[in-house]
């Protein structure tokens, strides 16, 4: 028989100054993958509902707020919209329909 996988149940919580700018450079890193066709946005959602479940879980109350907003937000718009904006983003140029 294997052995029994424990962990530590009472961890404290990361502060959120700690966790924010990190959950901030993930959206960007996101928003820069699709930018260049590397991700899709529907890959972009569930990589940030994983980082969004892991603030929940383990964050601040203010980090979870923050990124729950933001998150909430990029989440909520239309696959085309997303791409727009990402590639105006980081192309820095006007995107033409």
């Amino acid at each position: 028989m294997g052995e029994q996988v424990s962990y530590e149940k009472n961890l404290p919580e990361i502060p959120s100054e700690f966790i924010e700018p990190y959950a901030q450079r993930f959206l960007m890193m996101q928003i820069e993958s699709i930018a260049y066709g590397l991700i899709t946005p529907k890959q972009a959602r569930e990589y940030l509902s994983g980082v969004q479940y892991f603030i929940d879980s383990f964050s601040g109350i203010h980090a979870r707020f923050a990124t729950s907003n933001t998150y909430y937000k990029f989440c909520r718009m239309k696959d085309k919209d997303i791409v727009k904006i990402c590639r105006k983003t980081f192309n820095n140029q006007p995107i033409k329909p």
